[in-house]
């Protein structure tokens, strides 16, 4: 499991080395598994202006959560969509994602039968998933005279895990946070 932290915080890394700092931002905020399970998300954007009061943000997100007495996962997500700011200082955004997921299990064991009946503990590490992800947001800009950009917002969010989970069934996400410009 240490293996694909360090996997995940290297490739983190490496894709945020790569943006230029004009217009990107940063941010952190909470992340709600199924709404109540607390976790943290941190992201690195890169917003395309089209126009003054629309842009194609590119988010990549790293993540933690924890659902009790179940599990706790660790996911590395891009997002791509598109946002429209209003006079008012709010904004609405909307976009697709695509990433992994890995988890561990919250147990004293896990175990496994063999064949001739006989159980023994393997690893709590589930296989990693792919996640797919739908987000609507909605947020204000608190600096919207400004070309410097911080922003709150609420992202809720329906994610998908294959080949954890059929196609039919998706997971709700309720994402609070802050983001800042870098200069």
């Amino acid at each position: 499991m240490k293996k694909t932290y360090i996997i995940i915080a290297v490739l983190f890394a490496f894709i945020a080395s790569g943006y230029s700092q004009s217009n990107t931002k940063i941010g952190a905020g909470y992340y709600g598994h199924m709404g109540t399970h607390p976790g943290i998300v941190l992201e690195l954007e890169k917003e395309q202006m089209f126009t003054e009061k629309a842009s194609i943000p590119v988010r990549i997100n790293l993540g933690f959560y924890s659902h009790k007495r179940n599990h706790n996962a660790l996911f590395l997500d891009i997002n791509y969509g598109f946002r429209q700011y209003f006079k008012s200082g709010i904004f609405l955004e909307e976009s697709v994602g695509f990433g992994a997921l890995a988890s561990t299990l919250n147990s004293d064991g896990t175990y496994e039968v063999d064949e001739s009946g006989v159980a023994y503990e393997v690893s709590s590490l589930n296989q990693p998933d792919l996640m797919a992800s739908i987000i609507l947001g909605i947020g204000y800009n608190l600096s919207k005279n400004s070309d410097q950009k911080n922003l709150i917002w609420l992202r809720p969010k329906l994610t998908w895990q294959f080949p954890h989970k059929l196609s039919s069934q998706y997971t709700p996400i309720i994402q609070i946070g802050f983001t800042h410009q870098i200069k």
